[in-house]
């Protein structure tokens, strides 16, 4: 028996002798994070399929224990799953179900004797809710089982850190603890709310100044809880006396200190407040602490942190600009010396060149490591939308070559995707790349008026592709942290079906990606990925404020894939521009 169907088969001796007939480990853990901290990634540890995304339906019955995931992962999912007996829902393809839709599906046929289990401390309330909403018209339940079964099993579990936070000065940050705690306060009065609790790191490490390495693969926060009410802030942390320098303590009025294990009995204490919650972004652990006292009440809305987090001040957007400058140059640096050495006929495989970029980053002054796994695909390996394999297959001439890659500098976070030709095109090859470039043109060069959400440059974007009969699986562009995660909220430039946040709307200070792509798995990928900032045009039309998009990334697209005859006078004045002024920026730096 190999490892992953031991591991199923003992996670189902303690379904049994819970009781339940299902048992359901999302993606996320007690913080409702992407990246996981390697002790928390117990989707990866009991299925073997490492994507950032994909919730597992653990049945008593081998038949019914299914991952779900999206196209970012179907392709890596196939080979991740193979020999384990999980079936995979390929989500948003034609037939495929979600998570939602198999969990009702297994209700109606089992009825009472559908019985779900999880962990509410990795769940959000809303998720909880939507669950219950399923099951109950046919007679099924669900089982909140606290601590989480698959932690029993799992043996040789890392233990948590306990290393010096970092302090981010007043450079990066570009507002102290005690103002942004201010700004909070006033916010959740609003609400009527005398206090809030958070759980997501970003926001925790956003709101006390502080960042870690050691925590999260390439996210710089911490594994921490908050409570904040009208004259405290109470910070969970794994050891606290370790973690928090004198620094630190003294940058945070009224902080209180605690022991990461002791926020769930802090909040079961708690009385006579109003609670402001966010149910999507709360685990239904914290609501049931909160509610064991009738005192409480809870406020729900999203917790002011998250847009506050994602409109950056001019300390943060100056240190973004800096790191995306630099990543550019790195990156730059690096497809050069891929030319050169195809030139010269040497043999680079995707591993090699991925070594050679990551180096040009370490590099950099300020580098702080990388932003996520980079993506290092050549020919049908670019068709994995999150490759993350790269290994000896060499670079061959005719195929194209697809490199996603960012990194964590002082203050700032970069993301950034190019495509290239390895030796002379073909004529599709330039067919397709000119079409996602006038995707990506369409979403670059777009003026819209405020008000307007992610969902509207979505479809900007994507009509280029549209006319062609082309589309790609996966959002058009996320919002980025400073000096934080690479994927953060509040908003998303997607199609609402696909993300549900993509109604919201794009104000100035935001940082966001475009990058639209065409993948064929007999064909390979394209992506074209650069990171803006949503800025004030100063112009005012009907009392509408009008805004545009302003690059951060400076990295020239491969000229040998353009087709110019296919683009607009339009699109060739948006293009010239900017491959002359990455030229310009990028030789101011070094």
């Amino acid at each position: 028996m190999n490892a992953i169907l031991e591991r199923l088969s003992g996670l189902r001796g303690a379904m049994r002798t819970h009781g339940i007939s299902h048992y359901l480990v999302p993606s996320a853990d007690e913080h409702i994070n992407e990246y996981l901290p390697r002790w928390n990634a117990r989707r990866e540890w009991l299925s073997g399929f490492s994507g950032s995304a994909g919730d597992l339906l653990v049945g008593i019955d081998p038949h019914e224990t299914v991952l779900f995931t999206d196209g970012r992962y179907h392709l890596q999912a196939e080979r991740q799953l193979a020999g384990t007996s999980i079936a995979l829902e390929r989500v948003g393809t034609k037939d495929a179900k979600t998570l939602g839709q198999k969990i009702s599906e297994f209700a109606k046929a089992h009825g009472a004797k559908f019985v779900l289990g999880f962990d509410p401390a990795v769940l959000a309330i809303g998720t909880v809710e939507a669950l219950e909403k399923l099951v109950q018209p046919h007679g099924a339940r669900l089982a909140p089982i606290p601590g989480h079964l698959v932690d029993a099993l799992w043996h040789d579990r890392e233990r948590p850190p306990t290393s010096p936070l970092i302090a981010c000065p007043s450079e990066w940050s570009g507002a102290s603890v005690a103002q942004k705690l201010d700004a909070l306060r006033r916010q959740c009065a609003k609400h009527d709310a005398t206090a809030l609790t958070v759980v997501k790191l970003d926001q925790i490490a956003w709101l006390l100044n502080l960042r870690s390495l050691d925590d999260v693969p390439y996210n710089p926060v911490f594994e921490a809880f908050l409570y904040v009410d009208a004259t405290s802030v109470h910070v969970f942390v794994h050891g606290p006396d370790q973690r928090l320098s004198r620094e630190a303590r003294a940058s945070i009025p009224g902080l209180v200190t605690h022991e990461y294990a002791e926020f769930v009995p802090f909040l079961e204490r708690v009385a006579n407040a109003r609670v402001l919650l966010d149910p999507d972004a709360t685990t239904q652990s914290v609501l049931n602490a909160l509610t064991r006292s009738s005192s409480n009440t809870i406020v729900r809305s999203q917790i002011p942190i998250e847009l506050a987090k994602a409109v950056k001040n001019e300390h943060e957007l100056r240190c973004m600009e800096r790191a995306n400058l630099l990543a550019s140059f790195a990156k730059a640096r690096a497809l050069r010396w891929l030319d050169e050495r195809v030139a010269a006929g040497d043999h680079v495989t995707e591993a090699s060149f991925r070594d050679r970029i990551e180096a040009y980053y370490a590099d950099l002054p300020g580098y702080r490591g990388l932003s996520f796994n980079t993506i290092s695909a050549t020919g049908k390996n670019g068709a994995i939308i999150h490759y993350g394999e790269a290994g000896e297959h060499p670079l061959r001439d005719g195929e194209l070559f697809l490199i996603d890659s960012g990194i964590q500098c002082d203050g700032g976070t970069t993301d950034a995707t190019r495509t290239v030709a390895v030796g002379t095109p073909t004529a599709e090859q330039r067919r397709l790349f000119t079409r996602v470039l006038q995707a990506h043109i369409g979403g670059a060069k777009a003026v819209f008026p405020e008000g307007t959400s992610g969902a509207a440059i979505d479809a900007l974007v994507r009509a280029p592709m549209w006319s062609d009969g082309l589309n790609y699986d996966h959002g058009t562009g996320h919002g980025v942290g400073a000096f934080l995660c690479v994927h953060e909220g509040p908003f998303a430039i997607a199609e609402p079906k696909r993300r549900a946040n993509a109604v919201i709307a794009l104000a100035p200070g935001m940082i966001t990606s475009i990058e639209p792509g065409y993948y064929r798995a007999d064909f390979g990928g394209i992506r074209i990925e650069n990171l803006y900032v949503v800025k004030d045009l100063n112009k005012v039309v009907d009392g509408k404020r009008y805004f545009g998009l302003e690059s951060l990334t400076w990295v020239p697209f491969d000229e040998r894939l353009i087709d110019r005859a296919e683009l607009t006078r339009a699109e060739l004045a948006w293009l010239d521009h900017y491959q002359a002024e990455s030229a310009r920026r990028l030789a101011t730096v070094g």
